[in-house]
């Protein structure tokens, strides 16, 4: 369960989505609105994607780059959020941006793929929120549960040997967050609680 709930978000996206259109719709290109997703593992982010994804109500498709394919491995969170800020520079400046796919079974970067500036983007993972992203994006969500909740459901990943890399990886994310405070420029906060 998600306090707000799955229509108060949509609705909270809708209006800075619409204000945002509003007032670029003169600026020769600027980009679509972009949707940054962030919080601790286990928090939710990637099912609550997949619901913006299945709610989202437009002609123009919403694209979505999920954190865990930039982090070249368990020790690269930072080296994502890197990419992530990269990324959302670009995309101010109205250009199109690129991104190399992490393949985590061969442990290496493989894939590039594109992000199209003129269609809405969300990006959502830990790391998704560093410092400047307010000025570069419209949403800014952040969502969090209980350590309890969030361990249990990091470490049920079928596929993923997240149970020897959770204390490392939360050392890495506690670090993002003394630097970045992703909380303080979060649009909405999201809790989830089951």
């Amino acid at each position: 369960m998600l306090s707000p709930d799955i229509e108060q978000i949509i609705a909270h996206i809708y209006q800075l989505s619409t204000a945002y259109n509003e007032s670029v719709k003169h600026t020769r290109g600027a980009p679509a609105p972009t949707f940054l997703l962030d919080g601790p593992s286990g928090a939710g982010k990637t099912t609550l994607s997949a619901e913006l994804e299945k709610h989202w109500n437009s002609a123009v498709k919403l694209q979505i780059v999920h954190m865990d394919d930039l982090y070249p491995g368990w020790n690269g969170l930072l080296e994502g959020v890197s990419t992530a800020a990269r990324m959302l520079n670009e995309r101010s400046a109205g250009q199109d941006t690129h991104w190399q796919q992490y393949d985590w079974s061969q442990e290496k970067l493989t894939q590039w793929h594109s992000v199209d500036a003129r269609e809405p983007l969300l990006i959502e993972g830990c790391g998704a929120l560093p410092q400047g992203a307010q000025n570069l994006s419209q949403v800014r969500l952040w969502l969090d549960a209980d350590t309890e909740l969030r361990r249990e459901r990091a470490l049920s990943r079928t596929g993923e040997n997240f149970a020897e890399h959770w204390s490392d990886w939360d050392a890495q994310f506690e670090e993002y967050v003394r630097i970045h405070n992703p909380q303080s420029i979060a649009t909405l906060q999201v809790r989830s609680t089951e």
